[in-house]
């Protein structure tokens, strides 16, 4: 019986040990199973957070020498330089360019076969080019202490709020940060577009600091000037084509039959300017040739710097011999060419300034007449709007006169009479050919007014109400002429050009290194 009693305390060991066994697989595997939702949802919740807007905002993707760029910056950059891209290449539709399918992603679109380079591979080469060329300036800005002034500010609020307006018109893009995103990627605002301005503001306002440091005297710049002259004079000539009409493809003794062709048509050529000694003389030969190709006067006029003349005619025309109203003939693979110098402009001139009080015709189409240009109807309206106009500013003109002719006068009758929104119809630095220069773009105006301008001894005061066959009538104020010679203006453009690139070419820039969150842009 002791033995039956003993027994049961150890049966009831047993229970409770594997009582205590049972609950403490149940606890390890609750302890398991909750640790593997606590990871599940720390997992998550990272992902959430690492593909929010604010991170891609905040969280740097690339670094170039010691200035980091955010997801949501290297995207605006990226878009920029493909907008850029698109843009440029725009032009050149229809001619066999190869451009992006603009509804994929770049980077699943093959740019070179041979190199595996993507479209994103391209665009982000021309981006991170563009971030480096800005970074090397933002760091020589800081390092020098310069700031930008509050109007550059100002300019940049400006833009943002051009940016809100054009929102509200736009379809589909009810804030600013939502035209933004369309434009530069899903993670962008208009905090960051600020301040992405900014920066670039810094170092393109840095650069254009430099560039205008640099300095000349009258003597360097006409120096610089002379040397390059046949670069940068202005040459007026005429030139008409005498074009051979060659063989078909196919026909027996091609080659000699395309020669003989060729021949004769230089010979003709030879033959026409030998008859030519005046402009006109010119003019009448090149309608007579072809009328449909030169069927006006200045059909065959050409206008150029010296340095944008064809080869084939340029070392003829700034050749120190060749005299104007010299004439040659050049042979071509078409025939011949045959060329006229009109003038030969050295630029040595001061450009001028005017105000004007503008009297626009009204605009009469031909198109909107049953017989158009030769319907008695739109003829009469032509008249009436020239007839209209002419009474409009011969009252204007005579306000004027009363008034005493001066600048002031002009000035009070302006908001009440004129057609021209330029403030004060003010217009400075006019040339007479319509330079374009890195950073500034010599005005020209059209023939009648040019004529006026020019006139020697024209003096600050003059005035005149002069018609023009483009606009109607302008009633003229001179306002003087500017300080520089326009050929030293050239010069100077040229020289700064130069002394400025070799100095943004002196800029060494770092490689940019990208970070692990680069796997979070979107192109």
């Amino acid at each position: 019986m002791s033995g039956m009693f003993d027994a049961k305390p150890d049966k009831a060991k047993r229970k409770v040990e594997r009582t205590l066994k049972e609950e403490k697989a149940k606890k390890k595997s609750r302890i398991i199973t909750t640790t593997v939702i606590i990871v599940f949802i720390l997992f998550l919740s990272l992902a959430m957070v690492i593909n929010s807007n604010w991170i891609r905002r905040t969280l740097p993707v690339i670094t170039i020498d010691g200035i980091s760029f955010s997801t949501a910056e290297f995207e605006y950059y990226f878009n920029a330089q493909y907008i850029e891209y698109l843009n440029f290449m725009s032009q050149f539709q229809g001619m066999g360019v190869a451009l992006p399918d603009q509804n994929r992603p770049l980077s699943s679109q093959i740019y070179d076969p041979e190199t595996g380079e993507t479209w994103a591979d391209i665009i982000a080469q021309s981006a991170y080019s563009r971030m480096q060329g800005l970074v090397g300036l933002y760091n020589l800005a800081v390092e020098h202490g310069f700031e930008l002034s509050e109007e550059h500010y100002d300019n940049i609020e400006y833009e943002i709020l051009i940016l809100e307006m054009e929102a509200e018109m736009m379809p589909h893009t009810p804030s600013a940060t939502a035209l933004l995103q369309r434009m530069y990627g899903n993670s962008i605002n208009v905090d960051v577009f600020r301040s992405i301005l900014e920066f670039i503001s810094m170092a393109e306002q840095y650069s254009i600091y430099i560039r205008n440091s640099f300095e000349y005297t009258d003597q360097e710049l006409e120096n610089y000037y002379q040397e390059n002259s046949d670069d940068l004079d202005i040459f007026s000539f005429r030139i008409f084509n005498i074009t051979a009409e060659l063989p078909a493809e196919g026909t027996e003794d091609y080659d000699d039959a395309k020669a003989e062709m060729l021949i004769a048509a230089q010979v003709m050529a030879r033959e026409i300017a030998d008859e030519i000694e005046t402009p006109d003389d010119f003019i009448d030969a090149a309608l007579a040739y072809n009328d449909s190709l030169y069927p006006q006067p200045d059909s065959t006029l050409r206008e150029a710097q010296g340095e944008r003349v064809d080869e084939l005619y340029s070392s003829w025309l700034t050749d120190k011999n060749t005299n104007i109203g010299d004439i040659k003939v050049f042979d071509t693979e078409q025939g011949a060419a045959i060329v006229y110098l009109v003038s030969r402009n050295k630029n040595d001139y001061y450009t001028t300034g005017m105000r004007q009080i503008l009297i626009l015709r009204d605009s009469v189409s031909p198109a909107d007449f049953a017989e158009g240009e030769d319907d008695p109807e739109y003829l009469e309206a032509l008249e009436n709007a020239q007839k209209d106009a002419m009474e409009r500013a011969q009252k204007v003109d005579a306000l004027f006169i009363s008034e005493g002719k001066t600048e002031d006068a002009l000035l009070g009758l302006m908001e009440e009479h004129s057609d021209d929104n330029t403030p004060g119809g003010f217009y400075e630095g006019i040339s007479m050919f319509a330079y374009q220069g890195a950073d500034f773009r010599a005005m020209r105006v059209v023939p009648e007014l040019e004529e006026w301008l020019f006139e020697e001894g024209r003096i600050k005061g003059d005035s005149k109400l002069i018609e023009t066959e483009a606009f109607g009538f302008h009633l003229m104020y001179f306002t003087g002429f500017g300080d520089k010679l326009f050929s030293h203006i050239i010069a100077e453009d040229r020289m700064r050009t130069t002394e400025h690139n070799e100095w943004l070419d002196s800029i060494i820039v770092g490689l940019p290194v990208k970070h692990i969150g680069f796997t979070l842009v979107n192109i």
